[in-house]
């Protein structure tokens, strides 16, 4: 009876958790990014490949972003992905 107790105390944590936090991979690793409303949405997102049109559908996890005060994964992470279409635009202009 005590492996039941401690299964439905471990899955109302995890539960707790994924309604109330964003769990972000970025450059520098995993962050924890409080949400703005409850709910299971993005619950696990990975930002290092994002360009700003993905910015733009997941505009409340951006907005959980800037209000926890770590807008360095926005820019980090959409700098990046315009580096490298630029790259790739320059590369495409000067290939033969």
């Amino acid at each position: 009876m005590s492996r039941f107790f401690f299964g439905m105390l471990t899955g109302a944590v995890l539960m707790y958790g994924s309604m109330h936090y964003h769990l972000v991979r970025g450059e520098e690793g995993f962050f924890l990014v409080p949400k703005i409303s409850n709910n299971l949405q993005d619950v696990y997102v990975d930002i290092r490949d994002y360009t700003l049109d993905d910015w733009k559908e997941h505009k409340p996890l951006a907005a959980a972003i800037m209000k926890s005060n770590r807008s360095e994964l926005l820019s980090d992470s959409t700098l990046t992905g315009f580096r490298e279409n630029v790259h790739s635009l320059v590369d495409g202009l000067f290939a033969k």
